[in-house]
């Protein structure tokens, strides 16, 4: 996946909290940083927003380096709260807006803006932006952000991290995942590269973990015609299908001199993955495996007595932003009468 940090939400002192006026500053609404309940992020911080009930139209706002996002089609917010948003009937309560010196958060021109949702509440989810709407003059130059409350008539508290702008890259992504998940693994205080080769790539000298992949398949038996809602707007939503379901296979060799590295390695491995798991990239979850692989089946640069792990990686092609649909508020049926006789 290709990603570019927007904010990491870990330096709370950057944004500024002003009323509906948009100058007054507001002391119902406030960001904190957090170090206990983060997100996935390396750096151990998230933000933390609370609101009173006297916060409905105040905003959180702050400045950052302009970030050309043109080629990123998507947004990814991690988000946990109190409250349900979207779900149910519950309210949205916070609204994300974006802005550039081009075209400025109080441009009339400004139409891009997304409504948060929470789904579970206590739960670290995923909110996916798309920007394929986003004027090209703030994805050329987003410099700007803005959380607006729209609703605190229950006063809330939220926890927000890392926005990045991602593009992504099904296979890549599920490279970068295992990777991250074995680095920093050492035997004997000596580091133990892992990084994914393919057969025409030489082999790491040891101590070192040799990772190939080996297959991908596609696989029905995951859903696949499932449609979710996203994009929020105060207008509707959007009706995404999810990506096409693949399974990515990966062999794990450990690489080694001796007999105790060798099971040092492979112990570190199996405490690293499980033998059911999950793969984070990007806020992305793909959902993996320790599987049996006969060794007649095994590709011939993994064969030979060398004790060979084998994982299976659930990912999904690229997903569409979908048709808009609306809230219905009201039905109406008109029949005509059918005469009898």
């Amino acid at each position: 996946m290709s990603s570019i940090p927007v904010d990491a939400m870990a330096d709370a002192a950057q944004w500024v909290a002003v009323q509906a006026d948009g100058v007054t500053p507001s002391t119902d609404l406030a960001m904190h940083n957090e170090t206990v309940i983060v997100g996935d992020g390396s750096d151990g911080v998230s933000a933390r927003v609370t609101a009173n009930a006297a916060a409905t139209g105040h905003a959180l706002r702050r400045t950052i380096p302009a970030v050309d996002i043109t080629d990123y089609p998507e947004l990814r917010l991690s988000i946990r709260a109190d409250r349900v948003a979207g779900s149910g009937g519950a309210p949205f309560f916070l609204e994300l807006r974006l802005g550039s010196a081009a075209v400025p958060l109080s441009d009339p021109n400004n139409h891009w803006h997304r409504l948060l949702p929470v789904r579970r509440v206590h739960i670290w989810e995923i909110a996916r932006l798309s920007t394929d709407d986003l004027a090209p003059g703030i994805a050329s130059g987003l410099s700007a952000i803005q959380l607006r409350c729209v609703d605190a008539s229950r006063p809330f508290t939220a926890y927000l991290d890392d926005l990045v702008a991602v593009s992504p890259q099904m296979l890549a992504d599920a490279d970068r995942a295992f990777e991250d998940r074995l680095a920093g693994i050492t035997v004997g205080g000596t580091a133990a590269p892992a990084a994914v080769r393919t057969p025409a790539e030489p082999a790491p000298a040891g101590p070192a973990l040799d990772i190939l992949h080996i297959d991908v398949r596609h696989a029905p038996d995951r859903v696949r015609d499932v449609r979710r809602l996203r994009d929020f707007t105060v207008e509707g939503a959007r009706l995404a299908p999810l990506g096409i379901p693949y399974d990515i296979d990966y062999s794990v060799a450990a690489v080694a001199a001796t007999r105790d590295a060798q099971a040092a390695l492979i112990e570190a491995v199996l405490d690293r993955i499980g033998p059911v798991d999950e793969l984070v990239v990007a806020g992305e979850r793909l959902p993996t495996e320790l599987v049996w692989i006969a060794r007649r089946d095994r590709p011939h640069s993994v064969a030979g007595d060398i004790p060979i792990l084998h994982y299976r990686v659930g990912v999904r092609g690229p997903s569409v932003a979908g048709q808009p649909v609306r809230d219905v508020s009201e039905l109406l049926l008109i029949a005509d009468q059918r005469e009898t006789a």
